[in-house]
């Protein structure tokens, strides 16, 4: 191993470290991902043709069709929430369960994890969120269950929830949301909702019966729409997994028949006012979010491009035991909290480069292992996660708050659905 190897090596591990803190103080993501990537271009003595061509341009080019199922699903998850769907679906959940606390709260999370395998974007967890959490408050659910059970039914639904698992995809492109990863998010799914579930009953069990927030609990009145417009939100999923149709269309598809049985269509006029707005907002949504995600695509480039020096200098340190990195990963999930470097879309970006590096794992193995953290640890108890800090300040909760009601559950969340996924696809 040469001077360079050691030197260099040492300088991608000590920034790495440096990248992990930045994001764990809330350093701005796409910020901070440009400047590792050419701080590691830099130190790799990366060639200055490859940085502009290949770094800078063709990774952010390459990204072009994820970005485009996110645009669809966000504006899809509009369509859901601004016509009425969502609030229609959710009402007829509650009139069903009566005023029974429990049994609402049960119902409306399940029905929101329904939702949230298709809706998609922090406008429409937001949007459907200011129906579910008024409704529960005013059943006298205590604020730390309601908010904690809300943000674990939308985090479910991310499983299966074409948007999001696209996110990855893009850096995995031996992988697909196919027949055989759709049999792992239906699994993790189920493992999911069945510890909300009992999150649920174990916390309303030994919760106080008292009101929960001082705010009006009324929740807008749910638009008046036909019953089958309830499908609409089950539609791109079921395009894709039966008839093999691609993201896109599948969102198009259910764009326009969610339009058209709400009444939005009526008129030339009112369609396209609800097209434009719809759109409009959906992008809105996600546009910080695409931004972020270019970022790491940049800097997974750079990555790339100074593999080798990190496989000489780390292949002989890092386990080739696949087994052996799943249970490192179970151990040190608290690590996937505040964009760790368990969190692909954090400074985990930069441990996936890592374990690449090194040409020990296949895709199959680290698209498993970077999938579920953002899922089981983030999504469900991080407050760093832009819909959980809406959810924290709309209940004036306490972050420490939502973290310690969520994050035991998280974990074990977590440590299954990671076992799951690596006997089903990972090994």
């Amino acid at each position: 191993m040469s001077l360079y190897i050691i030197i260099a090596g040492i300088l991608l591990l000590v920034s790495f470290a440096g990248l992990i803190v930045y994001c764990m103080r809330g350093g701005n993501l796409l910020v901070g991902f440009i400047f590792m990537a050419l701080v590691w271009c830099i130190i790799g003595r990366v060639p200055y043709r490859t940085v502009v061509d290949t770094v800078f341009q063709a990774s952010v080019e390459n990204y072009g069709p994820t970005i485009a199922i996110i645009v669809f699903g966000s504006w899809f998850g509009r369509v859901i929430v601004d016509t009425g769907i969502a609030g229609f679906i959710i009402k007829k959940t509650v009139e069903l369960a009566g005023d029974k606390p429990l049994v609402t709260t049960l119902m409306v999370s399940i029905v929101c994890t329904l939702i949230f395998t298709s809706a998609f974007g922090v406008g429409s967890v937001m949007a459907i969120g200011m129906i579910v959490l008024p409704i529960l408050f005013s059943l006298n659910v205590e604020k730390h269950v309601a908010v904690g059970s809300y943000l674990m039914s939308v985090a479910a639904g991310m499983y299966l929830n074409i948007g999001y698992v696209n996110q990855l995809l893009a850096l995995f492109p031996s992988m697909a949301y196919d027949n055989v990863y759709i049999r792992f998010g239906i699994a993790a799914t189920v493992v999911h909702v069945v510890f909300m579930l009992i999150f649920i009953v174990f916390h309303y069990s030994k919760g106080k019966k008292s009101r929960a927030w001082a705010a009006s609990p009324a929740s807008p009145a749910a638009k008046p729409i036909p019953g089958i417009a309830a499908i609409i939100p089950f539609l791109p999923i079921f395009m894709v997994a039966i008839f093999k149709w691609k993201p896109v269309p599948s969102f198009l598809l259910g764009i326009f028949l969610g339009l058209l049985l709400t009444g939005n269509m009526a008129t030339y006029k009112m369609a396209i006012e609800k097209v434009q707005k719809t759109l409009y907002d959906g992008i809105a949504d996600v546009g910080l979010l695409i931004g972020m995600l270019y970022g790491v695509n940049i800097f997974s480039t750079a990555a790339k491009q100074v593999s080798p020096i990190l496989s000489e200098l780390l292949g002989g340190v890092i386990p080739q035991a696949t087994l052996v990195i799943v249970i490192i990963f179970i151990i040190a999930a608290p690590l996937g909290l505040f964009r760790g470097p368990l969190m692909v879309f954090g400074s985990g970006a930069a441990t996936l480069a890592i374990l690449q590096a090194t040409g020990f794992f296949t895709d199959p193995f680290l698209f498993i292992l970077f999938l579920v953290p953002p899922v089981a640890i983030v999504a469900n108890s991080c407050p760093t996660q832009s819909w959980s800090m809406w959810g924290i300040s709309y209940a004036k909760m306490e972050a420490k708050a939502y973290i310690r009601t969520n994050f035991p559950w998280s974990w074990a969340i977590f440590a299954v659905n990671v076992l799951i996924g690596y006997f089903l696809i990972g090994r």
